[in-house]
């Protein structure tokens, strides 16, 4: 069977092979050509270093990328660990959302300028509600590290790092893996599903309309409260909109959040991924930099520095409304076929020039260490 699969891969290689050929022959454009020489310099440079352990294992690592989306996995039950982690999955994932949303209802509490009356006597309700997840996402990580003592058996090391940081923030168990190997994600209606590059490319395709719907949100939002809010208390003194707003904007604080904790933890490229979605970052710290402002100023007791403290929150509300609709401007930006060919072509040539740029450096590296191996050799 083995044989049969490397005579099945030799075959396609040489098709692979002869038909690149062809399309050489009749290749005329000098860019293409140009970036063939690149690939064919860089194929040099590899080989002169593969035998380096690190570079060795960035090759293996490269060749065994998993394009494929695996869902439905089936962990196995010959651990305690594996068993109490598809007892809980499920409804820790959706504890996690609701968790989430309480945190989000917090944020926004401590955050707005104008609080809804009734949103603020739900407060002690939301305040005691958060106080139960957290009591609840203790009690899961205690029965965690319970049934890793008693059966003796290890944790992925990363994974109990999350499971701990539950502690802090409860909405990290969304992108929980499991505790055994980390190696798989549990994702409504597909179960647990194998982390890889397929898993996180399709995910990210079925977060593009959403995230564009829930970003348009803001849109309303900005115009009520800069243009219509006191036209509304006026001609409609019974309807809740500050309840309407702050739910908005709670519901909006969220959608990021949970997008963003899922995709990171998919993610295998965590810091490519921070960089390229820094934005998304912002709008979900930007609120807790209010609220830690607002507890330290509470904490004081100055009525000039409260007045301070308010001025604040107002500002980074403002912001955090406008770094949403821009988030949301890129978003539909890139929906536009015109639009995203143009970034995608620059993109392209940023990157071939970096690549270049690369492939000089490593060429560089490749004969400091030929020219240590040969001074290492002569003494």
């Amino acid at each position: 069977m083995q044989q049969e699969k490397e005579r099945q891969d030799t075959t396609e290689q040489e098709q692979l092979k002869e038909s690149i050929i062809r399309q050489l022959q009749a290749l005329d454009n000098p860019l293409v050509f140009r970036r063939i020489n690149t690939v064919l310099n860089e194929k040099a440079t590899l080989d002169q270093i593969q035998h380096i352990p690190v570079i060795q294992q960035l090759m293996e690592e490269e060749q065994q990328e998993d394009y494929q989306v695996r869902t439905h996995q089936s962990l196995g039950a010959e651990s305690a660990l594996s068993r109490y982690d598809a007892r809980t999955a499920q409804p820790m994932f959706y504890l996690g959302m609701l968790s989430l949303l309480l945190i989000g209802a917090l944020v926004t509490a401590f955050t707005e300028e104008e609080l809804s009356p009734l949103f603020a006597s739900l407060l002690p309700w939301i305040l005691s509600a958060t106080g139960l997840m957290y009591l609840i996402f203790a009690l899961d990580v205690a029965l965690l590290f319970y049934t890793s003592r008693r059966h003796n058996e290890q944790m992925n090391t990363t994974e109990k790092r999350i499971r701990l940081l539950t502690l802090l923030f409860p909405p990290l168990r969304i992108g929980s893996r499991n505790i055994t190997t980390g190696k798989y994600i549990w994702v409504p209606h597909w179960h647990w599903c194998k982390v890889n590059e397929g898993l996180f490319v399709e995910l990210k395709r079925r977060f593009v309309i959403p995230m564009i719907g829930i970003a348009l949100l803001i849109v309303p939002v900005l115009i009520i409260e800069w243009k219509f809010l006191e036209e509304i208390h006026e001609k409609a003194p019974d309807l809740k909109i500050e309840l309407i707003l702050n739910s908005v904007q709670t519901f909006i604080w969220g959608a990021f959040t949970f997008e963003f904790i899922l995709m990171i933890s998919i993610s295998n490229r965590k810091l490519h991924y921070l960089k390229k979605n820094w934005l998304d970052l912002l709008i979900i710290l930007l609120p807790f930099v209010s609220f830690l402002r607002t507890f330290r100023i509470s904490q004081i007791a100055r009525l000039k520095y409260a007045t301070r403290s308010f001025k604040l929150r107002g500002v980074i509300t403002k912001a955090r409304q406008g770094l949403i609709f821009v988030d949301f401007l890129q978003r539909i930006f890139r929906l536009r076929p015109e639009n995203e060919v143009k970034r995608l072509y620059r993109l392209l040539r940023e990157n071939q020039r970096d690549r270049e740029e690369l492939q000089e450096k490593l060429k560089e590296v490749v004969r400091l260490i030929e020219k240590k191996k040969k001074q290492n050799k002569a003494s």
